[in-house]
């Protein structure tokens, strides 16, 4: 049996049989004191009846005696004690003791009241001569003048009347023990349709507690129970759709902390990482299972950011600033550290912002450089143009030869000045994208061969000997001006940066989905410290060199932007003094 089912059962059972008890004793003892009077008054009935019977059978006193046959008779009829008893107390006659062994009754409370003129009298008493304790009642004997000759005495044993009071007691007894019985079946039965769909509710709920909240209640109950089970049916799906909603959003949470390119970092009351995102797992260069859980100060190697939490706990404000990270890289981040309430009153959690802005300082140098050597740039053309317009309008234009000399190099610097703005404008376009590509395919060794045949003159004249080795056929979609203008820029520096003699060397193969075109050279070669900076804007290994040939220092930033157009990757190899490989890598289309 379920605990509430029993707990209920439990609980009437014990309120039934004390009700029980308290009314079997109160109507027993009713029942029997009714019983005892109702005995007591039948024999007062019974007594005054036999009696009467003897009323006016003597003529006088001294024929009392005569009427001791008469009581012997009324002895058989009424089956009780009967006693005849003279005036002066004299026991004349007893059914149950002989009269002579009996002592005089004249003393005895039923005679006295007889005596004393009462119609009848009645005492509760033990018997000296049966040792039983009996139920007396006592009338007058009259004669035929109507004078009392004696008494009449019925006696009857109070055990013989309290008999009926153990048959009453016996089935007070019976019917409490069947209706106890009966009661139980019936609580049984209606306990098992209350107690069932209650222990059905209770057990939902419990789940609901427990997060199960696609548990329902399917009991079968009546009345206020269905109400309840549909009230908590109720409530499940309403804790269901609510957890939904709350699950959907801590997905939706996460899924944007983890994308965003900010790193988060949320700190509890107690200084403890309780939360981190990718990002901040990057920048703190440990993992997310490395870090959950313990304190900040023990992950975080920046001096200047321990500082800035801890005055934010200090303040319970929101705390600005742009810190230097030197470990595990260089990082320069801009750091907010926004306090917001933990999960009891009064405690103080942090969430913490990083945003890299290491590129972005990166950038504004770069910025800055490009603002520096575009204005070097610009100026050595411009102040040439100046000095010579100059020098003319002095008089030098008198001078023909002179003149033709002036305006010759007037001509020469204003067109690489003029280069030099066409370059700008081109890389310009190419980092916002803005250069119309048209896309098609092209035979990677025709676009090879025909820039071959633009530097072919430049190569000869430094006896520059150009080989091409084409180990697959290789096609891919690209724009053909302008993958001949990525070859002609490499292919070109090659001649510049090969001392007479050397040799160029165009590789094409397919690797996979790719196709890979490696320009290769015995030149110069760059520094190792440099490689990682020759795409920069304007940045020139050696740089008198290359400005006297007539480079701008675009080419290769130019280069670079193209090749990220058409979704592929450059890489360079070399050492200074061995030559130079530049590596292209284009994704394949198949047509």
């Amino acid at each position: 049996m379920k605990k509430l089912q029993f707990r209920i059962i439990s609980i009437l059972m014990t309120v039934f049989v004390i009700f029980s008890i308290c009314i079997g004793f109160f109507s027993t003892q009713l029942l029997q004191d009714y019983a005892v009077e109702s005995q007591e008054e039948g024999l007062v009935e019974q007594a005054i009846m036999a009696g009467s019977s003897l009323d006016g059978v003597a003529k006088d006193p001294s024929d009392f005696l005569n009427l001791k046959q008469e009581a012997s008779v009324l002895k058989q009829h009424t089956k009780h004690r009967v006693t005849l008893i003279a005036l002066d107390g004299t026991v004349v006659y007893d059914s149950a003791k002989q009269s002579p062994a009996l002592e005089n009754h004249r003393n005895r409370e039923e005679v006295q009241a007889v005596l004393t003129g009462k119609p009848q009298g009645t005492d509760l008493r033990k018997s000296n001569s049966t040792n039983e304790t009996l139920f007396y009642v006592a009338r007058p004997v009259l004669d035929q003048a109507g004078e009392a000759i004696g008494v009449f005495r019925l006696a009857k044993p109070l055990a013989e009347m309290k008999q009926l009071n153990s048959q009453i007691r016996n089935s007070i007894l019976t019917f409490s023990v069947l209706a106890l019985v009966l009661a139980t079946g019936i609580t049984f039965l209606i306990t098992k349709r209350i107690a069932n769909p209650i222990e059905e509710v209770m057990d939902v709920a419990k789940n609901l507690s427990d997060k199960q909240y696609s548990s329902r209640y399917s009991g079968k109950g009546y009345g206020e129970v269905a109400k309840l089970g549909a009230t908590i049916n109720g409530l499940a799906e309403s804790l269901q759709e609510q957890m939904q909603e709350i699950d959907q959003n801590e997905e939706r949470l996460n899924e944007l902390i983890n994308h965003l390119v900010i790193g988060v970092m949320l700190l509890d009351e107690q200084r403890n990482i309780q939360r981190v995102n990718p990002v901040m797992c990057r920048i703190l260069g440990m993992d997310s299972n490395e870090l959950l859980g313990q304190s900040y100060a023990d992950v975080t190697k920046s001096y200047g950011l321990s500082h800035l939490i801890e005055k934010t706990y200090r303040k319970k404000e929101m705390q600005n600033k742009e810190i230097y990270f030197y470990y595990p890289a260089e990082r320069i981040v801009d750091a907010n550290i926004v306090p917001i309430a933990g999960k009891n009153k009064g405690d103080m959690n942090l969430i913490v912002l990083l945003y890299d802005i290491t590129e972005i300082r990166r950038l504004e140098k770069v910025r800055t450089d490009f603002v520096t050597n575009a204005s070097h740039e610009l100026k050595t053309p411009v102040t040439a143009l100046k000095g010579f317009s100059e020098t003319l309008l002095d008089g030098a234009m008198e001078d023909k030869d002179v003149l033709k000399q002036f305006l010759e190099i007037m001509l020469a610097e204003s067109s690489r000045l003029d280069l030099l703005v066409n370059d700008i404008l081109e890389l310009s376009k190419l980092e916002q994208k803005q250069v119309p590509i048209a896309y098609e395919e092209v035979r990677v060794k025709d676009a090879v061969l025909s820039t071959f045949k633009l530097v072919k003159q430049k190569a000869e004249q430094k006896q520059i000997t150009m080989e091409f080795i084409e180990e697959e056929e290789v096609n891919i979609e690209a724009d053909s001006g302008r993958l001949k203008q990525i070859l002609a820029n490499l292919i070109d520096n090659a001649v510049i940066y090969t001392q007479a003699g050397g040799n160029i060397v165009v590789t094409l193969k397919k690797k996979e989905e790719h196709a890979i075109i490696s320009i290769s050279d015995n030149g110069m070669g760059i520094p190792e410290d440099e490689l990682n900076r020759i795409f920069e804007r304007f940045y020139r290994v050696d740089k008198a060199r290359s400005r006297n040939s007539g480079g701008t220092g675009l080419g290769l930033s130019i280069v670079k932007y193209l090749v990220e157009n058409f979704n592929g990757t450059i890489a360079v190899q070399s050492k200074a003094g061995l030559g130079t490989t530049f590596t292209l890598t284009f994704p394949i289309r198949h047509f």
